[in-house]
Parts: C-alpha cells; sequence; structure tokens
C-alpha cells in the first residue's frame, strides 16, 4: 500500500521516501494528496514521525520538526497570496462597477439634454431613451449605442463581483448582501482592515463628514453610513433606525473577522440578525425615546 505524506511517501514494497525539493516541492508536490488521504476520516493515522525516522529519511527529531515548520510556512504563504491576489481582484471589480455607474448615468444625462435639441418632448430617460435613440445615424446615435454597450458591460462586472464577493466573504455576503458587502471591503482598504474596525466604526461607514461635523459641534451624529440602505435599517421606523443600525453593525463585524480567519459559514448570524431586529421593530412606542423618562425623573414630587 503506497501512502502520500507531507515529506514523501510510505510504500510497503519500496519503503519511505522523501521528495528531494525543498519545502515549495513539498507543498506543491504531495501537500494536498497527504491531506486527502490521512484526513479527519481516514482508516488508520500513522505515526509519521516515527516511520520517517525509521527509514532514515531525517536524521533525528529536530530535522523533522525543522522540515515541518519550512513545508507549514510555504503552505501558508501560498494560501495568504491566494487570498491576497482574489482580494485585489475583488476591490479592482468594484472600482471598475462604480466607475461604469458614474459614466452611464453622466451619458444618460448627456443624452437627454440632447435629445431634447430636436424640439421633441420625451418623456424617456436613462435606458428607454438610450434604446429609442439607437438606431439613430446621427452622433446621438453613437452615444445611445455606448450607454447600451456599458449598460451591458456593467451588469457582467455586477454579476461577477456578487460571485467573487461571496467566495471572498461568504458571511458578509449573506447578511449585508454581495454589493454592500463589496463596497465594506473597498472603504475599509480591505477584508483584515475591516475586521480591525470596532462595530460603531462599520455603523457609521460611509458618513465620515457627518461625523466630522458631529466631532465639531455643527452636526448631530451620524446613526448610519452606507449601511442605511440594508433592509433591517430601511424597513425599521425612523425612530429605531439607530438601534436596527447598531445590531446591524455589530454581526457584520463578527462575520467579517469569520470570513477572514474561518471562511465557514454560519448561517446563525442571519437567525441572531433578525431575531434581534424583530425586538427592535417590536418595541413599543412608549420605549422608543427617553423623553418620557427624563420629565419623571425630573418632575417634582418624586
Amino acid at each position: 500500500m503506497k501512502i502520500s505524506t507531507w515529506f514523501g511517501h510510505l510504500d510497503d514494497e519500496s519503503g519511505p521516501s522523501r521528495l528531494p525539493g525543498g519545502a515549495e516541492e513539498i507543498v506543491g508536490g504531495t501537500m494536498v494528496d497527504a491531506e486527502t488521504s490521512l484526513g479527519e476520516g481516514a482508516a488508520f493515522q500513522p505515526d509519521l514521525r516515527r516511520l520517517a525516522l525509521a527509514g532514515g529519511l531525517f536524521r533525528d527529531d529536530a530535522e523533522y520538526n525543522a522540515a515541518i515548520r519550512s513545508a507549514a510556512m510555504e503552505l501558508v504563504k501560498r494560501k495568504l497570496r491566494v487570498q491576497a491576489g482574489a482580494e485585489a481582484e475583488l476591490l479592482q471589480t468594484i472600482e471598475a462597477l462604480d466607475d461604469l455607474n458614474e459614466v452611464i448615468n453622466r451619458l444618460e444625462e448627456r443624452l437627454y439634454e440632447w435629445s431634447r435639441l430636436h424640439g421633441e418632448d420625451r418623456s424617456l430617460r436613462g435606458r428607454a431613451l438610450a434604446e429609442e435613440l439607437a438606431e439613430e445615424e446621427e452622433l446621438i446615435g453613437v452615444v445611445a449605442r455606448s450607454i447600451l454597450d456599458l449598460a451591458d458591460a456593467r451588469r457582467s462586472v455586477q454579476k461577477s463581483l456578487e460571485t467573487a464577493t461571496a467566495q471572498a466573504a461568504p458571511n458578509l455576503s449573506s447578511l449585508a448582501g454581495p454589493l454592500l458587502a463589496a463596497r465594506m471591503i473597498s472603504r475599509a482598504g480591505g477584508l483584515q482592515r475591516l475586521t480591525e474596525m470596532p462595530a460603531s466604526a462599520i455603523q457609521v461607514m460611509g458618513a465620515e463628514k457627518a461625523l466630522f461635523k458631529h466631532l465639531r459641534g455643527r452636526a448631530p451624529s451620524p446613526k448610519h453610513g452606507m449601511i442605511y440602505r440594508h433592509p433591517a435599517v430601511m424597513g425599521t421606523a425612523r425612530s429605531l433606525r439607530g438601534r436596527a443600525a447598531r445590531a446591524l453593525a455589530a454581526k457584520l463585524a463578527i462575520a467579517s473577522r469569520i470570513d477572514l480567519y474561518s471562511g465557514e459559514v454560519n448561517p446563525q448570524l442571519k437567525l441572531a440578525l433578525d431575531r434581534r431586529i424583530d425586538e427592535i421593530r417590536a418595541t413599543p412606542a412608549r420605549k422608543r425615546g427617553r423623553g418620557g423618562v427624563r420629565s419623571a425623573r425630573g418632575g417634582k414630587g418624586l
């Protein structure tokens, strides 16, 4: 029987063998096979250290420890490079989507103003207007067709972005939706930086100008930033949106850390968020503010 291990192979006929290369060849050659054949569900777990030393593949425990440490470090570096590359791709994709949105909006406004020069009172705008003018042979038709092409490109980019976000941050994507999750990662400068942010910072992410005005005493404290468009916040009464935003931000902070350090989907997060939002929305009107409490405490005769 031949078994793949992290350092080479174990064969009943030819004995143990070790890959001639260093950690890079070990990781690229057999470590994946070893993880598969000697996984948690394996029928038996041989003592690799004892077999490797008995076969003369390593001089002593110190050399064995150094080799396995070097292979493990190389494996971690490879996985980090893959994650960094995927995250960089994600950040570029969200920036491209934002650029496409800006260009399309500008061109649609330009097309509308241009169409009015023809003396027609057009009620159509946006894509509908571009489709109507796409058959024109004049320059206005060129712009209309360009808008339609850019809109198709935007759909493709958005679809790819949703898929990439769900893979890179499944829990965050499940709670916030792939587009909002991608914008949060982009705004924070990466998933690692997002995990380092407290929930209070995630809550007001995107409302930095309002926050700075509040710190200078020129405006009230913002209750939410870009998470405002999340159904948990928008679907809540105005007087309770601050509490809903805090609950959502707390769960998003947890989700980002699970995505970074584990990557496994935790369905309990969304269930817990839904329960908390339901509790907030069910808050009686008399408990939504503190005015009544303050007046009672400050009243005379108490």
